[in-house]
């Protein structure tokens, strides 16, 4: 027969109890909440932009969990890819197709000093929305609509549901910004549900042409050698094999070297396809990463446009092209 516990005992019992129990475990909702927050600080990271054609792709993470006390894990369904936005971007009566699955981004020549009218559609695919919606001018780097200068458009106090927006947006291009320089439009996007979430993207490139005499063969083959070491780190501190470049379009340039989304809109416009033979390694501006942690490859590829040295795409790999450099025309040994 138990024995009654008087109140003050039963308090000395509850306080004891209490004492050993330590701090509360984390939840579900909270791994939940700890991974949404890792997966937007890794979204924040800034880092080259190796292929002009990037899309943000929300990673599937696995949670643990218990049930019932039973210890064993219940692992929960890998979270789905953020929703695909497309795009067709017009601009100095130009109008150029962005496809959601990436590519190679149309380019636009400005003026320093001009005040640019840009006309964006967005297209939301069904049967998701959108939260939030930004566009704005970035340099270089994806590191959220915070850092956007300007944001020339954004939508945030309703959802924006399957279907085509349009938006039109005004830019004055910086007066200072030099031959041969650039700034991007980029988006970022919000969407709902059970694993809610955003990501970014650069959807158009503006960038000033260069004068003619910046043109000449000697002055080509000194922007496209320092394009090609600039993007790679040589393994063991060697030199490449060999740099090599051809001048063609962009449709026989991702024939060579792969890529090529948005071709239509892009195909007949002047390029450089730059091939560079070594042990490579991506470089991300700051120290050289090591060849044994990073991904490395032998072939290295850029496409440039043939107007203002811009890097249309870019890639690391272990192939070799598929066709010579000498198909698309005569070659520039840059050695």
């Amino acid at each position: 027969m138990a024995m009654p516990i008087d109140e003050q005992e039963l308090r000395s019992r509850l306080a004891e109890t209490a004492a050993l129990a330590g701090p509360p475990r984390l939840t579900a909702e909270d791994l939940a909440a700890n991974v949404r927050r890792a997966r937007r600080r890794r979204r924040r990271r800034a880092g080259i932009v190796v292929a002009v054609a990037v899309a943000a792709v929300a990673a599937g993470v696995t949670i643990p969990l218990t049930r019932g006390g039973t210890g064993q894990p219940v692992m929960s369904e890998p979270a789905p890819p953020p929703p695909g936005l497309s795009y067709t971007v017009t601009a100095n009566g130009q109008t150029r197709s962005v496809p959601a699955n990436g590519g190679a981004q149309p380019l636009f020549t400005v003026i320093p000093g001009e005040r640019l009218t840009v006309t964006v559609e967005v297209r939301v695919p069904g049967p998701g929305q959108l939260t939030a919606l930004w566009l704005g001018i970035t340099n270089g780097v994806l590191s959220g609509h915070a850092n956007m200068k300007p944001v020339l458009a954004a939508s945030t106090r309703g959802p924006l549901r399957p279907g085509a927006h349009r938006l039109v947006l005004h830019w004055a291009v910086p007066a200072g910004l030099r031959p041969g320089s650039s700034r991007q439009l980029s988006v970022q996007w919000a969407w709902p549900g059970p694993e809610p979430g955003n990501a970014e993207r650069e959807v158009a490139v503006f960038a000033v042409p260069l004068p003619s005499r910046a043109t000449s063969p000697a002055a080509v083959a000194r922007r496209l050698l320092l394009t090609a070491r600039h993007a790679v780190a040589i393994c063991g501190g060697g030199r490449p094999a060999w740099i090599r470049a051809v001048r063609t379009t962009f449709s026989q340039a991702t024939a060579v070297a792969g890529g090529g989304g948005g071709i239509a809109d892009n195909a007949t416009a002047a390029v450089y396809l730059v091939l560079m033979k070594g042990d490579f390694v991506l470089a991300s501006g700051g120290s050289v990463p090591s060849c044994a942690q990073a991904p490395a490859g032998h072939y290295f590829s850029a496409i440039v446009d043939a107007a203002t040295f811009t890097t249309l795409q870019a890639g690391l790999g272990n192939r070799s092209p598929s066709a010579p450099l000498q198909t698309l025309g005569p070659v520039l040994n840059l050695t």
